[in-house]
């Protein structure tokens, strides 16, 4: 990649991001919460997050919409990018899916769906993995401020990932394609807290069970490994009536 190809690139991600960003905070109406499971009355929220997979990390950007019901849904949207490779543009991860409460109150089951689009590209191997994540969330409510004090919850963090379609290409050559080329359990815990209605955090950690069929397009690997990720969340008070 050229000079000028890499700095036309980096610009429009960057002025991308801080159009998205000014635009929600200049919303009169915006409210917000942070991620998977906090139950505040907000309806917007701009968050960031870094992610720690194997040797890597993994710096993120996304956007939660909260519609709301008899408990509520979470409609959510991240990209994210090595740390250490971000300025090749050709390895990324796109999260999207729903997350839900099955009821509010103080113990709760939290469930979850998302699709991930995985790009991975090496010297002479180009991959890309569509996984779906089917989670379940165990909670609890361990602080529920009346006013505008810490609220959070905590629990269990139980995801299966199955890899729908993956493709590997190797050099020149037409890609290899395979469904369901492997299958991904990760279990770990969730905790997050959001304070005086302007911040929101949540940290989960987990380990994750790789099976992989012996025919499989996708390299072997081991089956055990630590992985967790970090958010934050712009949020806002609540606008008056």
């Amino acid at each position: 990649m050229t000079l000028s190809r890499f700095c036309t690139r980096f610009c429009k991600y960057i002025s991308g991001i801080t159009v998205l960003i000014l635009c929600l905070i200049n919303s009169p109406s915006l409210h917000a919460q942070s991620f998977w499971g906090y139950q505040t009355i907000g309806s917007h929220t701009v968050f960031f997050s870094v992610a720690w997979q194997g040797k890597k990390t993994w710096l993120g950007a996304g956007y939660i919409y909260r519609d709301f019901g008899k408990t509520f849904t979470d409609l959510s949207a991240e990209i994210r990018f090595p740390l250490a490779e971000m300025y090749k543009f050709d390895n990324y991860q796109v999260i999207a899916g729903v997350y839900k409460p099955t009821v509010i109150k103080r113990a709760f089951m939290g469930t979850a769906a998302h699709i991930r689009i995985k790009k991975g590209t090496s010297d002479s191997q180009e991959t890309t993995q569509v996984q779906l994540a089917l989670t379940v969330l165990p909670s609890y409510t361990y602080a529920a401020s009346l006013n505008d004090g810490i609220y959070g919850t905590t629990g269990l963090r139980i995801t299966y990932a199955p890899v729908l379609w993956a493709s590997v290409k190797e050099g020149g050559n037409a890609p290899s394609t395979q469904a369901l080329a492997a299958h991904k359990l990760e279990l770990g815990g969730h905790f997050d807290l959001h304070s005086e209605r302007t911040l929101g955090l949540s940290l989960n950690g987990y380990v994750v069970g790789s099976f992989i069929p012996q025919k499989s397009i996708l390299p072997q690997q081991n089956r055990w490994t630590g992985e967790g990720d970090f958010y934050w969340g712009m949020t806002y008070p609540r606008r008056k009536s």
